[in-house]
């Protein structure tokens, strides 16, 4: 054991002096968190010492290094690189040396073993490494082994589209770029004891081969699962140890796209590897998502027994890495031992985790190099998690994380030995990790070791600090009780909130936490609207007891963009509820005390913890405040008019990019008031806002009528050119309106919810003019829906780089009128109102003083098929089965139809209703021409009596259009009505004088016989009906 300086050589435990020979050079790794600290030496004599052991003198003294000795388990690496046979590239000052490459050999098994390469590869040169086996395909039997590697240009070893090789025991030592490197299409190779060490920073980001990330110089740089790495040392890596990387496509030669997303594959075996003396991380795990293919919690990724030691950043670095298991392993003196990042599902069983020991303190303080903590704002812990769940879906893990037989040692003394650490814990949560504003990582602890004399296992104040003021681990064994007396327990935060049900059963800890013995804690969350809310607090009691304890709602602040974002809980406030077993109330409470509402309240449940007894759903009754409907959901916009306007909220957005947001613009409003105006890159981004979820619940099924007003504009607020509300909502050229309705995968677990979308419930109204600056009205009508958590609406889908400017937005209840169905029928309102398209991209048009008698028409153009024409909504609610409608309208065509005839290029349109309810579609013809009698100016009456069905009483939609004339040709309609006929016993035949002309009067077949208005009828009364061109005496 070396106490100061320099060390003559080295004794070596274990060994037989035949194997090491005078002048031969060897390497020793690093001591140090860099491995350029790694020495070379050359061998001046051997000696045998009685005990075994070898003694090597060194020509040249080095500076001490860590031995197995004083260090068990994680002392330097000695390495041999002399070999008798030896490759030496020459040396030209260019870093360009020789190169070997075994190229498309398939079927052949190459043999290259004992071989001492020198100065190989050419610096940035693609496919010119020291060693490469590319693209040779199965070559089973081959062994590239006992090579040394060393002062390499590029690489030491590349294994590029090869399989069943064996590449073991080989030494690369002052490598520029990555040492040994296996591309996506690499497969079935065994790796096995081999040593990378001191990777240098040659290859940079201006020097790099295109596409490839040498400049990153990993020890070992892993694309490909289906390798197994067994025994190998990296130790040096300029950025990390092993990278070992998925990607979401396979790249085959020249990185062209060759197959599918690689991370859902099985991965190789990776066991007893060691990573020491990197720069950043000595294990880089991305995106292994194994477990999404199979589904199976046996059947996931596992890294066995690896060690991480005196590394500058994490020991094991963990990303996107789905319910993968950690099995055994060491760790130390690295700036966090492990760190999960993104990852849910992960086991963490049989490691040793430790912090600073005081012998690496006092090694690089005199060594005068790299020490921990290297800045202020690091901090130093042993497992470093995050406090929120990545996904939340029904078929992902569901858990964080569970550790189990894991002793944490030494994190109590760094602020002694680093006084620029901010914080030294055991445990630490990510800063940036707290999606859900509050911790749901459910995590759970067994025959855990916590050895901290301050007593800290997690600094609970620095994690509330973070978004995370209700953390709550679960303690299967009672193996973190500070007293050692608890058979199970949690530890929570040390908050009233978290512990103020649970009488003398929890003890304030160390670091702002509780432990509260023998009990089981179950989950629920409730995630509210959070503009509002601010002094709002989720008041629970046991209804056994009658304590109670209010919880605060908490909500993540980033900036004002994210403040307002309608998705991923950016706009939400967060109030969570950790309880044991039993019934409770729970509610919403002012600062007053008053029971309040906070629009809506998704209410979520953990799964249930690793323990038994914590609170389930059914267990816990909520109490809302009463509502009246009928005023407080007679608008259900809030600050929707620009009159009262001061701010902007509650309006809500979809932009996850970007700092501008929603902004107040102050007399911009359609009648001088404040506008909303939305910056917008992408047509899938709108302005958005939540709706009561009580009032939805209340009106579900109802009626409502959505109006606002805006205008769109390009950047520098000239019309936008490009909006055509004339196409299809899914061509992205105008603004709709969707719905987004949250709903439970599973009402009997509420564990999961997603959002179903409800696209085009409201549209632009014509005419609109996209080269003048006006005002646009987005109108609809649509049934409210129910029992849904969250409700929120959203104008969206206009062309890209289209901004908004939104004023008088309301939603309002829309009564059924059973005297008149349709509104708008005659075009009073000078606009389509209420009309719409039904399929295709159909021109729609308000013909003024071209409709019958000078009124006005509406014309739907550019037809591709026979049905596609003008359509409108109904509210029919108020029509019960059996009801008879009467509808009727005028309509012509470009080009004369026949009326009696099915042949689609010659025949008239008829008037559909097509209801919509549950999965039954019922498609009605409720009105058609009957007689070949158009008033003067052309207009066909189409009229008919339509008997409600069952199936479309009540019905989710229901709309009327006018379909079967020739799509070439444009279709006019005018007075278009529709209306119940009540029952009268007393007048069973409609018109029977005719005096209304055919009104209700149809023929037996359409192409079977015709009918015509003549005047006057009989008496002398107005008009008759005419039969003619009978093909049967059974026409009529």
């Amino acid at each position: 054991k070396f106490k100061s300086g320099p060390a003559a050589g080295l004794e070596v435990g274990g060994s037989d002096a035949a194997r090491w020979a005078v002048n031969s050079d060897v390497h020793i790794t690093s001591s140090t968190l860099h491995g350029q600290d790694a020495q070379d030496g050359r061998v001046k004599a051997v000696s045998q010492k009685a005990n075994g052991n070898v003694v090597l003198e060194l020509e040249n003294p080095i500076t001490p290094v860590f031995s197995e000795k004083e260090t068990p388990g994680y002392g330097v690496e000695i390495a041999v690189t002399s070999r008798n046979i030896k490759i030496i590239g020459e040396d030209d000052g260019t870093y360009n040396g020789g190169y070997l490459q075994v190229f498309h050999t398939p079927g052949v098994a190459q043999v290259i073993e004992g071989v001492e390469f020198f100065n190989m590869g050419q610096s940035s040169r693609k496919n010119r490494f020291a060693i490469q086996l590319l693209y040779n395909g199965n070559v089973e039997g081959t062994s590239i082994s006992s090579n040394s590697i060393r002062k390499s240009n590029m690489r030491c070893i590349s294994v590029d589209g090869t399989a069943n090789a064996t590449i073991a025991s080989n030494v690369g030592a002052g490598i520029a770029g990555h040492c040994f490197y296996f591309d996506r299409i690499s497969a079935d190779n065994m790796v096995i004891d081999n040593l990378a060490s001191n990777m240098n920073n040659i290859i940079n980001w201006n020097n790099r081969i295109d596409g490839w990330d040498d400049y990153d110089a990993d020890g070992f740089a892993i694309w490909s699962p289906f390798n197994h790495f067994i025994g190998n040392v990296a130790a040096g890596g300029h950025k990390r140890g092993f990278r070992y990387y998925l990607d979401w496509r396979t790249l085959g030669e020249d990185l062209i796209n060759v197959g599918p997303n690689m991370r859902r594959n099985p991965i190789g075996t990776f066991k007893d590897n060691k990573a020491h003396s990197n720069f950043r991380q000595g294990f880089h795990l991305a995106d292994f998502e194994q477990f999404f293919q199979f589904r199976d919690p046996e059947n996931v990724p596992v890294f066995e027994n690896l060690s991480a030691y005196r590394n500058r950043e994490q020991g094991i670095y963990v990303m996107n890495c789905v319910h993968c298991e950690f099995n055994g392993g060491f760790l130390s003196d690295n700036q966090k031992g492990i760190e999960i990042r993104r990852s849910d599902g992960i086991t963490l069983q049989d490691f040793v985790i430790q912090g600073q020991t005081e012998l690496f303190k006092n090694y690089v303080t005199d060594n005068n190099s790299h020490k921990l903590c290297g800045h202020s704002g690091w901090t130093y812990e042993g497992i470093h998690m995050m406090g929120t769940l990545w996904r939340y879906g029904h078929l992902d893990p569901g858990f964080g994380i569970r550790v189990k037989n894991v002793v944490l040692s030494g994190f109590d003394k760094e602020k002694e030995y680093y006084d620029n650490c901010p914080s030294t814990e055991p445990i630490g949560l990510s800063a940036d990790t707290h999606y859900g504003a509050h911790f749901d990582y459910k995590t759970s602890f067994e025959n855990v070791t916590v050895d901290d004399g301050r007593g800290i296992i997690l600094d609970g104040c620095r994690a509330s600090s973070y978004g995370y003021p209700d953390i709550a681990f679960n303690d299967i064994d009672g193996s973190l009780d500070p007293d050692k007396s608890a058979s199970n327990g949690f530890l929570v935060t040390d908050q009233p909130y978290m512990t103020g049900l649970f009488g003398d059963s929890c003890k304030s800890t160390a670091g702002c936490m509780s432990y509260c013995a023998e009990i089981c804690l179950g989950m629920v969350t409730f995630f509210t609207e959070r503009f509002g809310t601010e002094n709002y607090k989720l008041k629970v009691t046991d209804t056994a007891s009658g304590l109670s304890i209010d919880i605060p709602g908490n909500v993540r602040t980033y900036n004002e963009r994210w403040n307002t974002y309608a998705y991923d809980g950016g706009a939400e406030r967060t109030f969570a509820a950790s309880l044991p077993a039993g019934n409770y109330t729970a509610e919403f409470v002012d600062e007053f005390g008053n029971t309040v509402w906070p629009t809506y309240a998704e209410e979520q449940w953990a799964q249930a913890a690793d323990c038994s007894g914590g609170v389930s759903i059914g267990d816990v009754t909520f109490i809302k405040p009463a509502l009246d409907a009928a005023t407080e959901c007679a608008d259900m916009i809030r600050n929707g008019d620009s009159a009262n306007r001061t701010e902007v909220t509650p309006w809500l957005h979809t932009k996850w990019y970007g700092e501008i947001v929603n902004e107040l613009k102050p007399g911009e409003g359609i009648d001088g008031g404040n506008a909303i105006a939305m910056d917008r890159t992408y047509h899938w981004t709108g302005i958005a806002q939540n709706l009561n979820s009580m009032c939805t619940d209340a009106v579900g099924g109802q009626f409502y009528e959505f109006n606002a007003w805006m205008q769109m504009t390009d950047a520098d607020g000239n019309p936008a050119t490009n909006v055509d509300p004339n196409k299809e909502w899914w061509r992205n050229m105008s603004p709709i309106l969707t719905i987004n309705d949250r709903q439970y995968r599973d009402a009997s677990t509420k564990e999961y919810l997603y959002t179903a979308e409800h696209r085009d419930l409201a549209a632009v109204v014509r005419p609109y003019n996209n080269h003048q600056l006006s005002w646009a009205r987005v109108h609809g009508i649509f049934k409210m829906m129910s029992g849904s958590s969250r409700v929120w609406i959203e104008l969206e889908r206009a062309p890209d780089n289209v901004k908004f400017i939104l004023d008088s937005a309301s939603l309002t209840p829309l009564t059924c009128s059973r005297d008149s169905l349709v509104k708008n029928g005659n075009l009073e309102t000078n606009d389509s109102l209420y009309w719409d398209t039904y399929g295709g991209d159909l021109v729609l048009e308000v013909l003024h003083g071209a409709g019958p008698n000078g009124g006005h028409a509406l014309k739907s153009s550019s037809r591709n098929w026979y049905d596609q024409t003008q359509s409108q909504p109904l509210n029919i609610d108020c029509v019960n089965a059996g009801d008879r409608i009467a509808f009727s309208a005028k309509i012509k065509t470009s080009t004369s139809c026949n009326i009696y005839s099915w042949d689609v290029n010659q025949r008239c349109n008829d008037l559909q209703l097509f209801t919509k309810k549950g999965n039954v579609h019922e498609y009605h013809r409720a009105g058609y021409i009957t007689a070949d009698t158009p008033d003067g100016d052309g207009w066909h009456h189409v009229h008919g009596i339509h008997v409600h069905s069952e199936n479309g009483e009540k019905p989710d939609l229901a709309r009327i259009y006018f379909p079967d004339a020739n799509h070439n040709w444009d279709v006019y309609t005018a007075d278009v009505k529709a209306y119940v006929l009540e029952q009268n016993c007393q007048a069973l035949v409609m018109n029977p004088d005719m005096e209304e002309k055919d009104l209700y009067w149809t023929y037996t077949d359409r192409d079977r016989s015709k009918v015509k208005v003549i005047t006057p009828g009989a008496g002398g009364s107005g008009h008759a009906l005419r039969l003619y061109d009978r093909d049967h005496s059974w026409r009529g």
